[in-house]
């Protein structure tokens, strides 16, 4: 429940019709809009929710939110109507102001690559002891965020938020509407460059997340990345650091490799050690487990429940996750999406498996690289003609310049998904490995579901 005067004082905005004082929920949507709602018409690149202010208003009743320079389109409304300058800030400052009024702690995770798989790891983990909210899949950016928090309808111990970015000052934006007690970044990579120009605009957007954390809150930092390790200098949080490679407080070693069983595992926490197995695959999943890990621990999670939690949990949804054919060969369904770092794990993944047959690429454009597009598609095609990788299919326009260093001696190149499908399963036979890898754009899990 809303009240008028709450809207107003969280928005800053200006009544223009006031019909109702309070309001059942927040909806930004009339296709999900219940009674009493009231309607935050968002903009997007080919819509404008002030045109369906109408259809919002006649469904719910309730009331609106319209921008200032738009006020035309609610003339003669009879339903609530409140004036802000920007809706999208509107829906963020709705989140700030429910957020600073909801008790228990929130947990905050960004990164380059593995921010879902050890947010859903962490979430499991703490079902096990407390009760805890999350966005739900990757809806990370300021809509899904702020969305998720005014989603919240009674107090839990723990609020776990994944946050994203594509372009500078996301990442700020989104701390400070999660206020978080505990950060992460979960490593710093080669991603969206076409907002964040180089490696260096990665570093300094994720580490606003540290710096947007509670003075006194927690900061994990995966000491094995070089760029967070020595680039973070804040004193005014608990550093909390974690590593395969390097000593730290919070440590994991593989105390064995099993294939495609996964690994077994011995973590090392402050005052307790113990041994776990997993069944996911990579060394980047075996970084997002020890994330996890180290955060649950220190919220108070008893090891053996980190544990359990690390021995159920299975592959997620599209990301690093064998899928045996109906023909009896093996496709590692990777196709959530796709950068440098991204790619050159599942490649180098794939290429250290047992495979009795022959290991297979198909491989999608790696999409918002901008001036590095031809770079790093070269970069990944000499990783792939360096590789055991016997045969690699292509598809789409920037891996154009991956086909040039690999040679149509073991590339092919396409530029339909059909005539892929076709030529890919003429070549794949049983016992082979087939690793399906591209950005989101590229839709490469429909090449998934007709090989299996």
């Amino acid at each position: 429940m809303w009240l008028l005067d709450e809207v107003l004082e969280a928005v800053k905005g200006e009544p223009l019709v006031v019909n109702r004082t309070s309001f059942t929920d927040i909806s930004t949507d009339t296709r999900s809009i219940d009674k009493g709602e009231l309607f935050i018409p968002l903009k997007g690149k080919n819509y404008d929710g002030h045109s369906f202010i109408p259809q919002a208003l006649e469904l719910s009743g309730g009331g609106c939110l319209c921008e200032r320079n738009q006020a035309g389109m609610v003339a003669g409304v009879r339903d609530t109507v409140i004036l802000v300058d920007d809706t999208l800030k509107a829906l963020a400052d709705l989140a700030t102001y429910k957020r600073k009024r909801t008790k228990g702690q929130f947990i905050a995770i960004t990164g380059s690559n593995g921010k879902t798989t050890t947010k859903e790891i962490l979430v499991a983990m703490i079902k096990k002891t407390f009760s805890v909210h999350y966005n739900e899949k990757n809806y990370n950016n300021i809509i899904g965020v702020s969305r998720s928090i005014l989603s919240i309808n009674d107090d839990r111990d723990f609020y776990v938020f994944e946050l994203g970015t594509n372009s500078r000052g996301e990442i700020r934006t989104l701390a400070a509407i999660v206020e978080p007690d505990i950060s992460i970044i979960t490593n710093i990579n080669p991603s969206h460059l076409e907002g964040l120009m180089d490696l260096k605009g990665v570093l300094e957007e994720k580490l606003d997340l540290f710096y947007g954390t509670k003075k006194g809150g927690s900061v994990f930092i995966n000491v094995d990345d070089p760029y967070i390790i020595s680039s973070y200098r804040d004193e005014n949080h608990i550093k909390c650091e974690y590593a395969i490679d390097r000593d730290a407080s919070y440590r994991l070693i593989i105390d064995e490799d099993l294939g495609w069983e996964g690994f077994s595992l011995a973590l090392n926490f402050p005052k307790v050690n113990f041994k776990a197995r997993t069944r996911l695959l990579g060394k980047h999943n075996l970084y997002n487990i020890l994330a996890a890990a180290s955060i649950a621990y220190r919220i108070g999670i008893g090891r053996s429940s980190i544990k359990e939690t690390i021995e159920e949990f299975d592959y997620y949804d599209k990301r690093f996750r064998p899928v045996k054919s109906k023909k009896g060969y093996l496709v590692v369904d990777d196709t959530y999406n796709a950068n440098p770092s991204s790619m050159e794990w599942a490649i180098k993944t794939v290429a250290g498996l047992p495979c009795r047959g022959n290991r297979i690429a198909i491989i999608g454009d790696m999409k918002e690289l901008g001036e590095m597009t031809e770079f790093y598609h070269r970069e990944l095609g000499r990783l792939l003609r360096q590789s055991n990788i016997k045969k690699t299919f292509l598809i789409g326009e920037s891996v154009a310049y991956t086909f040039e260093e690999i040679g149509d001696e073991r590339a092919e190149l396409f530029k339909d998904r059909e005539s892929l499908i076709e030529s890919a399963a003429r070549v794949i036979r049983m016992d082979d490995v087939v690793l399906v890898k591209g950005s989101r754009a590229a839709r490469m899990e429909e090449i998934v579901e007709a090989l299996t």
